[in-house]
C-alpha cells in the first residue's frame, strides 16, 4: 500500500469503524437495539473504505467497482433505524421496514446477474442519504414534542448528539456533492483537494460517533407506542360544552390539589402515564387537561413544581454543606443542565446565586 495522506486516512477510519463495531457487538453493549443499527452502520462504513483501499492501490478493479454504489444505500437507511430505535421504546420492526433495504438488495442481485447498475445508481447515493437525514431530524422533532407532553425529565444531550451526528452527515454529503463537480480548490493560495476534505469529514464523524457512543446515560426517557397515541388523538376541549368544561376544571382542580398533598414531583422517574393511574384517571384526559386547561405542557407542569421545591430549599437553608447537586436531586431533577436552564428562567438567577442570595 502507498503511504500516503489518503491511504491513512482511509486506515484510520477502517480500523476504528470495525474495532467500534465489535465494541458494540460485545454483551455490555449488544442489549441495546439502537447499539446494533450503529455497529451495522459502521461495519458497512469500515468495508467501504476498505474498498477505497483497494481501488485507489489499483486492486481487484475488475470485481469491485460493479458494486461500489450498493454501500451507500444503506447508509441512510441505517442511520435513521438507529435513531429511531434509540428515541423509542421496545421499537419492533416490522415486514414493511425491509423495503428500506430493498435498493441495496436490488443492486446486489442484478450486478451479480451481470447487470451493471451502479453507473445510473451512484447518481442517487447521495440524494437517498440526505432524504434519510432529513427523516432523522423529523423524529427528533416528533420526539422531544411528544416527551414534553409524557415525561417530566428531559435529557436534552441526546436530541443535541443525534441533530450533531445529521447536521456532521449533511456537511459531509454537500461536501461530496461538491467534490464531485470540483476536485480541488485554492485558499489562501493553497491547494486543496476536497477529496481529502471529505475523507477527513467522514474520519471526524467516526471520531464522533466513537466518543458519544461509549457513553452510557443513566437517564434517557425513550417513548413508546403509547405516548404516540395520547399525542396523536389530541384535540382541543371544547369550551363551548359547559359539561366538559366543568368536568376538565374538576380534574384540573383535583390534580392540582393532588399534586400539592402528595409531591409525587420529587419522583425523577414520574411520567404522565404513572401520574394518570395514581389519580384514576386516563392519560388522554389528564394530558388534555394540563394542555389546555393549566396551559402548559407536562413536563412544564412538573418542573414548575420541582422549581418552587428548590427555591423553598435554598431560601431556609442555613447549611452551606448543602450542594446544589442534593437539591436538584432531592426535588426530583436527574439533570444538571436542565435543572439550571429551568432555575434560571424561573428566577434570573443560576441555582448557586440564588443560593449564596438566602445563605445565613
Amino acid at each position: 500500500m502507498k503511504i500516503e495522506s489518503i491511504n491513512i486516512i482511509h486506515s484510520l477510519v477502517i480500523w476504528q469503524s470495525l474495532l467500534f463495531a465489535i465494541v458494540l457487538i460485545t454483551p455490555k453493549y449488544n442489549k441495546k437495539k439502537e447499539n446494533k443499527f450503529l455497529a451495522a452502520f459502521l461495519l458497512v462504513l469500515g468495508m467501504h473504505f476498505t474498498y477505497n483501499v483497494f481501488l485507489s492501490n489499483s486492486l481487484y478493479l475488475t470485481v469491485l467497482p460493479k458494486y461500489s454504489c450498493a454501500y451507500g444505500f444503506l447508509y441512510g437507511t441505517l442511520l435513521f433505524l438507529y435513531i429511531k430505535s434509540h428515541l423509542r421504546k421496545d421499537i419492533v420492526l416490522k415486514s414493511i421496514d425491509l423495503l428500506h433495504f430493498l435498493p441495496f438488495i436490488i443492486i446486489l442481485v442484478l450486478t451479480t446477474l451481470g447487470i451493471t447498475i451502479c453507473n445510473t445508481a451512484k447518481f442517487l447515493v447521495v440524494p437517498v442519504m440526505l432524504f434519510y437525514c432529513f427523516l432523522g431530524f423529523i423524529e427528533v422533532k416528533n420526539y422531544k414534542k411528544i416527551v414534553l407532553q409524557v415525561s417530566s425529565n428531559i435529557n436534552i444531550s441526546e436530541t443535541r448528539w443525534i441533530k450533531t451526528l445529521l447536521v456532521s452527515m449533511v456537511i459531509v454529503l454537500v461536501l461530496n456533492l461538491i467534490q464531485m463537480q470540483i476536485n480541488v480548490v485554492s485558499f489562501l493560495g493553497l491547494t486543496i483537494q476536497l477529496e481529502h476534505v471529505v475523507q477527513t469529514g467522514i474520519l471526524i464523524l467516526v471520531n464522533l460517533i466513537i466518543y458519544q457512543g461509549l457513553k452510557n446515560p443513566l437517564f434517557f426517557q425513550q417513548i413508546s407506542e403509547d405516548d404516540f397515541s395520547i399525542i396523536k388523538e389530541h384535540r382541543p376541549i371544547d369550551k363551548s360544552n359547559i359539561l366538559t368544561k366543568e368536568s376538565h376544571n374538576t380534574l384540573a382542580t383535583k390534580l392540582e390539589n393532588y399534586i400539592e398533598k402528595n409531591k409525587p414531583y420529587l419522583d425523577s422517574e414520574l411520567d404522565l402515564t404513572t401520574l394518570a393511574q395514581s389519580m384514576d384517571t386516563h392519560p388522554k384526559t389528564l394530558s388534555l387537561v394540563i394542555n389546555h386547561i393549566l396551559d402548559c405542557s407536562f413536563s412544564e407542569y412538573i418542573n414548575s413544581y420541582r422549581i418552587k421545591s428548590a427555591m423553598k430549599l435554598l431560601q431556609n437553608n442555613s447549611d452551606d454543606q448543602l450542594t446544589i447537586m442534593e437539591v436538584m436531586y432531592d426535588v426530583g431533577f436527574n439533570s444538571r443542565s436542565v435543572f439550571n436552564t429551568l432555575f434560571k428562567k424561573k428566577t434570573g438567577l443560576t441555582p448557586s446565586q440564588y443560593k449564596n442570595k438566602f445563605l445565613k
